[in-house]
């Protein structure tokens, strides 16, 4: 049975127009008044783009046509405009006018046949492809979630950029509405098909985006520590089992504010509070992405950063040490030991790099605390401590328990 061509017109344009409504009611519903307009754009617009393709007499000669082929152009650009919405990025209402506006005066010039013809069909190809390239460069831009609807929305953005791309070179051959050559049933109805499978996947993604946000800043905000900013101890042990629980090139600072229950009982819990947030504030000044900080007890830290040397990790734990101490000198002059231990290459399991920084701070607590104390590991006689404070910098032997 030989498809009809208005048949499969009419029940996308269905579709497109059950879409459109489900868009505006779900707004509506949710009281996202902004949202309406640019979310159900995309969908109303191809349904009646789809209806002036059936019903091309509508207009007089070729206007009905032209007017269809504008408001297919006008639906891929709400689309990448509605996409920008649910990213909070400001629509673009200047580029997608000028480019719809174009592409309908080229229509207007061409003829059935000819070479305006042809241009203006290579035309709005190559504005549909930079739309779904414009919506793609935004999706990847502006997104910092990787979620699976984002990754598979990125994919079909890039796929159908690319398609509309292939498609212009051979603009004089393919028929309508592939290219510029007379229509035929087979180029209706893969075009047809291929922007229904667009359309729904859009149209998941576009419900199933937010939804994945949502519940990923909401696991954030479960593994976030609200004092100091950083993780808590729950995303700490995440950590410690990640990567096969073995490290390579990473620094772990243990840290711990000394004397905090006495800083506690004398200035109340307010202060203690403000020292905490202290330290989030030191971490997120001084030290760079990809650092860690976890926040793993009351007063003990977890600090994790990239180093690919002794002496880099030795300066940032004392660039910590002192920092700290210069924030909290207005509320309650607080001071920090840290554990240090830096993992070789060779690569050692997490949980032996925090016993060895876990050791380091009991030392550094028994040599009088506001110091920094590391073990570098030699394969030959293990490791050995060396203790840096203020006051200048020495070194104790030592095994790990």
């Amino acid at each position: 049975m030989t498809p009809d061509p208005p048949t499969l017109l009419g029940c996308s344009s269905v579709i497109f127009l059950l879409l459109g409504v489900h868009f505006i009611l779900s707004e509506l519903s949710g009281r996202r008044w902004s949202r309406v307009v640019w979310y159900a754009a995309p969908f109303l617009l191809a349904s009646v783009s789809g209806l002036f393709f059936i019903f091309p007499t509508l207009l007089p000669g070729l206007w009905g046509l032209r007017v269809g082929a504008l408001f297919m152009v006008m639906a891929y650009g709400a689309a990448w405009q509605a996409m920008r919405v649910m990213l909070g990025c400001q629509p673009q209402l200047l580029i997608l006018l000028s480019a719809c506006g174009a592409s309908f005066m080229l229509s207007v010039l061409a003829g059935p046949t000819g070479l305006i013809h042809v241009i203006s069909t290579g035309c709005r190809l190559g504005i549909i492809a930079a739309f779904h390239a414009f919506a793609a460069r935004d999706l990847q831009k502006h997104v910092r979630i990787r979620t699976p609807a984002r990754r598979s929305l990125l994919r079909l953005l890039r796929i159908y950029a690319g398609f509309h791309l292939l498609l212009m070179p051979f603009v004089l051959w393919m028929p309508a509405p592939l290219g510029a050559a007379p229509a035929t049933v087979w180029a209706v109805t893969t075009y047809n098909f291929l922007a229904v499978i667009e359309v729904a996947l859009f149209a998941l993604a576009m419900i199933a985006i937010p939804w994945e946000q949502l519940a990923f800043r909401q696991e954030e905000l479960i593994l976030q520590d609200p004092l100091s900013g950083g993780s808590n101890r729950r995303a700490f042990q995440a950590w410690l089992g990640d990567d096969g629980k073995i490290c390579a090139h990473e620094a772990l600072l243990m840290v711990d504010i000394d004397h905090f229950k006495s800083i506690n009982d004398a200035y109340g819990h307010a202060v203690g509070d403000q020292i905490i947030a202290a330290m989030g504030r030191v971490c997120t000044e001084i030290l760079y992405p990809p650092t860690i900080l976890f926040r793993v007890g009351g007063d003990e830290f977890v600090v994790v950063f990239q180093c690919g040397s002794l002496d880099e990790m030795l300066a940032t734990a004392q660039r910590l040490r002192k920092a700290f101490s210069t924030e909290t000198r207005m509320i309650g002059g607080a001071t920090l030991s840290i554990g240090a231990a830096l993992c070789s290459g060779r690569g050692i399991p997490r949980t032996e790099l925090l016993a060895q920084a876990d050791s380091a701070l009991y030392t550094a607590k028994q040599a009088g605390r506001n110091r920094v104390v590391h073990a570098p590991w030699d394969d030959r006689t293990g490791p050995v401590q060396t203790v840096l404070h203020a006051g200048g910098t020495g070194h104790l032997p030592g095994k790990y328990s």
